[in-house]
């Protein structure tokens, strides 16, 4: 577990004033939003018999437990408990724990480790300012995997993978020469790494096909990981662009649930043409984590072996892995303090 930082839990638009459970590295939540429709974050176990609180309903800014009927405020501090006589006074271990959210990018992030860390020494949620106002409404994707979230991050900034695993959802090369990676530089920051490599597919599946007349020689794609569980993605033909931020939530050793925002600069203003294009751009997303899957899940050692790479056989195309793991194994020192960072600006490649 990388404690001190903000994750990336849920799409902004699935949490509403019915309670949303949330499992995150084994442990249980509930998120809600209350009467000014700002979500809480609370420990999901109620504090009187252990229930399920998700279980229970909103009363303005309060969630009542559906077994016994204590109601918690926003800062998890039980307020009413129906079976005591009025007047008699609540026990102060009558609480749950609460953490702090924020809402961006159609995310919600909740702040995971010690409460008492003040808001300022806390890293920053990642920084994507073309999410905020989009020019269309984003598309969504979502996929479960059986596999450690490690392993789902490394697979999203792995350069070398797609053409062979995303024939079907993205293309194919016409020579495998086109397959080679040549060198590249990822540059690492605090809490962030980012590469951009030239793009070798020349035979596009699906509307991309329509889309482009011919190869753009220019063509990229963009990755970006951000500690804790956040990776990105931007492919760009010319002037068409494709966003992805990919949220990789650790239900468990086991399980991680990938939900992915996307956007895209093309054919916004078409009528008709820009739902079904949204309704494509979903589709295409699902199938690649799909393909994914079938992959990822079979992964020897489960978790990445971040703290020793010579399990593995790493090449130079693996450069945004090898800084991945390098930044995953000094966080995840019990005694390094998030302020305990990299030099502002390293290169790894």
């Amino acid at each position: 577990m990388l404690e001190n930082f903000w994750y990336a839990v849920e799409l902004s638009h699935e949490v509403g004033t019915r309670p949303t459970p949330l499992r995150l590295l084994g442990k249980d939540y509930v998120l809600y939003r209350n009467s000014q429709g700002q979500i809480v974050a609370l420990d999901n176990q109620c504090a009187h018999r252990g229930a399920s609180l998700a279980l229970g309903w909103v009363e303005g800014n309060c969630l009542r437990c559906p077994y016994h009927g204590w109601s918690y405020e926003t800062d998890g501090q039980c307020s009413h408990i129906p079976a005591d006589a009025a007047g008699t006074s609540i026990p102060k271990r009558a609480r749950v724990q609460s953490y702090p959210v924020q809402e961006k990018y159609g995310l919600v992030w909740v702040f995971i480790g010690s409460l008492d860390l003040p808001a300022d020494r806390r890293p920053p949620i990642p920084d994507f300012p073309q999410f905020e106002a989009p020019v269309r409404p984003a598309t969504y994707s979502r996929h479960e995997f059986a596999a450690h979230f490690t392993r789902t991050m490394e697979n999203a900034i792995d350069t070398s993978h797609a053409l062979f695993m995303h024939k079907g959802a993205i293309g194919a090369s016409n020579a495998p020469q086109n397959t080679e990676i040549d060198d590249y530089e990822v540059t690492v920051s605090d809490y962030e790494l980012a590469a951009s490599l030239p793009i070798k597919v020349n035979r596009l599946n699906g509307v991309m096909r329509f889309v482009l007349q011919q190869d753009d020689p220019e063509a990229h794609k963009s990755y970006r990981f951000a500690l804790p569980n956040v990776t990105y993605s931007a492919v760009q033909f010319g002037r068409y662009k494709i966003e992805s931020i990919m949220v990789h939530i650790p239900v468990d050793d086991e399980t991680t649930v990938v939900k992915s925002v996307n956007l895209r600069n093309f054919l916004n203003q078409v009528p008709g043409l820009g739902h079904w294009l949204d309704g494509n751009t979903a589709q295409v997303g699902n199938k690649i984590m799909q393909e994914d899957d079938v992959v990822v899940k079979t992964q020897v050692p489960q978790v990445a072996p971040y703290g020793d790479m010579r399990q593995e056989l790493l090449v130079a195309s693996d450069a945004t892995l090898i800084a991945y793991r390098k930044l995953l194994k000094r966080y995840s020192v019990p005694s390094v303090l998030p302020e305990a960072v990299l030099p502002a600006q390293q290169t790894a490649g």
